[in-house]
């Protein structure tokens, strides 16, 4: 990319976009930016000043793609423009790829011959002429070989009656002998002040049968006087495709025809580079600044698309897939991997087809995958395995672009070696090797329930506002994702790569409040399965750390806590934020603090004051009776009796289990969730946990007694049953009834 979004011009009325858009050749020399007007000019004189009494045969080879159209069409603009008063040239252009077998091959390039010389502005004795090509053209259309001297009538009339021709003219032909009539033919054009150029373009384009059928009809017409052929081909290929066609080579029988080859000058590569670069830049327009790399591009670049853009029409090919397919992602992918990936698209599609069905052995970090360096070498073998499908003239240019793209695919191959603590950093810089953006690139979408970084950061600007942030987060949390979790999560989880440089700290306040207002309607238990996935109020906590973290000292921190505490409601929250900040001091664990006192968030004295604080609220909370309504029950319970007294808790439990709904309503704030593998297991297997010793601390009731209650309550099974506080009734039984150990498993006797 050449230059910065900002400063890019507008290029919409760029005649060179349009072309590569639709991949037409250009018409006018003065659009040329691959050096091909002075090569045409020559080209165009030499044409002009050829005499070509017994006819002539130019050749432009070049390879597919390369631009022999547009040399040709800027061939005729020159001719179109030189004065030719003094000896006429009419051009007679044949496409023969709109036609298919040797007798429509033969018809219709004397129709099109006919044709051009049946203009108004074409002299009477080139009309003469063209009369008597139709003559010719009859009789030699429908024969599989070119007719000679001394065709037997019976043959000619059979082939009349086939193509229906007219009494009159079937007299005109059998009266005729075909030598005499390319006799007549001949003697006409020599008289003639004209001389015609017959242009035949896109020879590569047809299948090699076709191919040798139009040299087959050249030949049969290359020595029309006064005739001038213009041929474009790939040589190769056409060598190829008359190889079989006699004893000699293909390219001996093209040297037979081709009086003057001329090859198509190599594409410059600076100019190619240019244009390539010219189109990609107004491609990226409107791409955020952070998601365009320079430095990257230069080297994505260099090690593995340049060797791909030979031609024009690679370049053509590239902007092509890029332009309906970047603007919908734009601002969601790292521009410079967009540009990697799609190269393979198009240059190396069994590579690209490899990358998109292995995502858990291409991204990531060998931490993400449980790998250890002892794998590199079997995964070095696999790799080049891999690269064994490429062929041979790609596979370093596709090597080289999935080791830019690909941190493992460049570690395996002595690059450096990257953590899985990078995983953040790539996911915010939306690259391909990150797990979470990986799906993105190949979906040509934001995968559905996903984040767009559009979404992103219109809700981060909203952070400034409490009441409005904390509706967003709500709304996430309502909004569900395929796999069941709700938006809330990618999003929180999104917003960890934002917090160090892109949210302004004036708005750490307002966020810490939107969580303590609302965080407990955030804690969703679809969003915490797995052995190894936290919930969102975990999420919610790290956030509210790394925030205060950029505060520069514990006095400052303590102070905005202390505010947002005395305004906010989330109790739930607030009391797991609370124990982990303990937990820094050696509360609520068995653990010594890792750090000294004053490296940790805040001060032993603080967390005192902000505990004092939180029980005040559980305490408002459980005189009205709404205790457990909390999402957060047991651990609210568990907070008013370490930092309040356990006859508290008691007193709150005893008075709600009184009636059967509360005592449902205790037992589902000690559900949790624990997860086992068996030995035949290829699954988690998820298992629900009532901790019998909380149900004792709390309830003075004897657990018998409350075994029976509970069984009772299943039987009557009341209105005001629904099925979590069933799940609660069920696990308590099976607890009481099947005891378990720590982990979950079932005591032997």
């Amino acid at each position: 990319m050449s230059e910065t979004n900002s400063k890019r011009s507008e290029k919409n009325n760029n005649p060179v976009s349009e072309n590569l858009l639709y991949d037409t050749p250009l018409l006018d020399p003065d659009e040329d930016r691959l050096g091909r007007k002075e090569f045409a000019r020559f080209l165009a004189q030499a044409i002009l000043k050829m005499n070509a009494d017994e006819g002539f045969v130019f050749a432009l080879n070049g390879p597919w793609g390369s631009g022999k159209t547009t040399v040709i069409n800027f061939v005729l603009h020159f001719i179109e423009k030189t004065d030719k008063s003094e000896t006429p040239l009419v051009v007679v252009r044949f496409n023969p790829w709109w036609f298919s077998g040797r007798e429509q091959l033969l018809h219709q390039f004397f129709t099109q011959f006919r044709a051009a010389l049946g203009e108004a502005d074409v002299s009477d004795d080139l009309q003469k002429v063209g009369n008597k090509l139709d003559l010719f053209a009859n009789i030699l259309a429908p024969l599989t070989l070119v007719p000679t001297v001394g065709q037997p009538a019976g043959i000619l009339r059979k082939v009349l009656q086939s193509i229906g021709v007219s009494t009159k003219a079937a007299a005109e032909i059998l009266n005729k002998d075909v030598h005499k009539l390319r006799v007549t033919i001949d003697s006409l054009l020599r008289k003639q002040h004209s001389r015609i150029l017959v242009v035949i373009d896109d020879i590569d384009r047809l299948p090699a049968e076709e191919i040798r059928q139009l040299f087959q009809v050249v030949k049969a017409v290359a020595d029309f006087p006064k005739t001038i052929y213009l041929l474009a081909f790939d040589r190769r290929v056409v060598s190829d495709a008359l190889d079989t066609l006699q004893s000699s080579s293909g390219e001996s029988y093209v040297e037979k025809i081709v009086q003057c080859p001329f090859d198509l000058p190599s594409s410059d590569q600076v100019s190619l580079r240019r244009l390539l670069f010219e189109q990609i830049d107004e491609i990226m327009k409107g791409t955020p600044e952070e998601l365009i790399d320079k430095v990257e591009f230069g080297n994505l670049y260099w090690d593995g698309i340049d060797p791909f853009i030979k031609t024009p029409r690679d370049v053509k090919r590239y902007i092509n897939i890029l332009r309906p397919t970047y603007p919908i992602l734009i601002g969601d992918v790292r521009s410079v991997d967009f540009l990697g990936i799609q190269a393979l698209r198009l240059f190396a599609p069994e590579m690209y087809h490899f990358v998109a069905t292995n995502k858990e052995g291409i991204a990531g970090t060998d931490d993400y995958l449980g790998g250890t360096r002892d794998r590199t070498e079997e995964r070095r073998k696999w790799f080049d395995l891999i690269l064994e499908a490429v062929t041979e003239d790609k596979r370093q240019a596709v090597k080289g672009i999935m080791g830019r793209l690909f941190p493992r695919w460049a570690s395996v191959y002595g690059g450096v070696s990257y953590g899985s603590d990078w995983l953040s950093q790539w996911r915010k810089e939306k690259r391909i090797c990150s797990p979470d953006m990986f799906d993105r690139y190949f979906r040509l979408a934001i995968p559905l329930g996903d984040i767009s970084a559009a979404e992103m950061r219109a809700i981060l600007d909203l952070a400034g506002d409490a009441d409005a942030f904390g509706a967003e987060l709500i709304r996430l949390a309502n909004e569900h994702r395929p796999d069941t979790t709700t938006r809330l999560r990618i999003f929180l989880e999104l917003m960890e790569d934002y917090i160090q440089e892109d949210i302004p700290a004036h708005h750490f306040e307002s966020i810490l409040k939107a969580f303590f207002t609302v965080g407990d309607q955030l804690i969703k238990e679809e969003d915490s399965q797995g052995m190894f996935i936290f919930g969102n109020d975990t999420r919610m906590v790290r956030i509210s750390y790394q925030l205060l973290k950029r505060l520069p000292s514990q006095q400052e921190r303590f102070e905005m806590l202390r505010r947002v505490f005395a305004e906010t409601k989330a109790l739930g929250l607030m009391s797991g934020f609370l124990v982990s900040l303990g937990q820094e001091h050696g509360k609520y664990t068995d653990s010594k603090p890792r750090e000294s006192e004053d490296k940790r968030t805040i001060g032993s004295d603080h967390v005192s004051k902000l505990e004092a604080l939180a029980l005040e609220k559980i305490r408002d909370v459980a005189k009205q009776k709404l205790l457990h309504n909390f999402p957060e029950f047991g651990h609210l319970l568990y907070h008013l009796s370490d930092l309040g007294s356990e006859e508290e808790a008691q007193d709150y439990v005893a008075d709600l289990i009184e009636n059967d709904e509360g005592l449902c309503d205790y037992l589902v704030g000690f559900l949790s969730t624990t997860y086992s593998h068996g030995l035949e297991d290829r699954v988690q297997r998820k298992n629900w946990r009532i901790r019998l010793e909380s149900i004792k601390k709390f309830s003075t009731i004897d657990l018998e007694k409350l075994l029976d209650r509970c069984r009772e309550i299943l039987r009557q099974s009341p209105e005001w049953m629904d099925d979590r506080r069933r799940l609660a009734l069920n696990i308590f039984i099976d607890e009481m009834t099947n005891p378990k150990d720590e982990w979950g498993r079932q005591k032997k006797d």
